[in-house]
């Protein structure tokens, strides 16, 4: 008898799966898998790091405000000594997705991020995010490392995705700035 109703139980089993046996759909190779929300700030910091060491601009796309969404625009600051501010007057997300892409097609990488930032009050719905950070950037030609202050200002659409909604960058004379990274895509 027992062995009648183990067998009832695993028929039963396998009739309410739905196509256990078939196989998903393959992920897309760019890396846009879409499920990498930014539902904390602290996710948001995660995200934006791995985006610059995979290099994708999707997920880095993913970070920032579009106003498709929300009726605020993204806005980017160079506050750096070693670029020219004007550059970046009507710097877009296709421009930020442009500079990753141009990266990633150059055959840069960036390893080595540290990132240092105080906390945040996530109970708001926007928020500013002061971080330090240091990176070192590998070209073909040679390595060097990028070091000065990113403040985002960040919003929070819908009560539950954080975006950046303003980015400045913030170096000293000393130091070679993120933006002086941007700098050739601005044109």
């Amino acid at each position: 008898m027992a062995r009648f109703l183990f067998l009832i139980l695993i028929s039963a089993m396998m009739f309410s799966c739905s196509d256990i046996f078939s196989t998903r759909d393959p992920e897309d190779p760019e890396g846009n898998t879409g499920n990498n929300l930014n539902e904390s700030v602290s996710e948001l910091q995660i995200n934006f790091k791995t985006s610059l060491l995979g290099l994708d601009p999707y997920l880095y796309e993913s970070l920032f405000i579009n106003q498709i969404i929300s009726e605020y625009s993204y806005t980017y600051i160079c506050e750096a000594y070693d670029t020219e501010a004007s550059i970046f007057r009507d710097w877009t997300i296709e421009n930020e997705k442009k500079f990753l892409t141009g990266l990633k097609v150059s055959e840069y990488s960036i390893s080595d991020i540290q990132f240092v930032s105080g906390p945040v009050d996530e109970t708001a719905d926007s928020t500013s995010l002061d971080i330090e950070y240091s990176m070192k950037i590998t070209t073909p030609a040679n390595e060097f490392s990028v070091n000065g202050s990113f403040i985002f200002d960040l919003i929070k659409v819908d009560g539950h995705f954080w975006y950046i909604r303003k980015w400045r960058d913030i170096s000293s004379q000393d130091q070679t700035s993120f933006s002086k990274l941007k700098e050739p895509y601005a044109f």
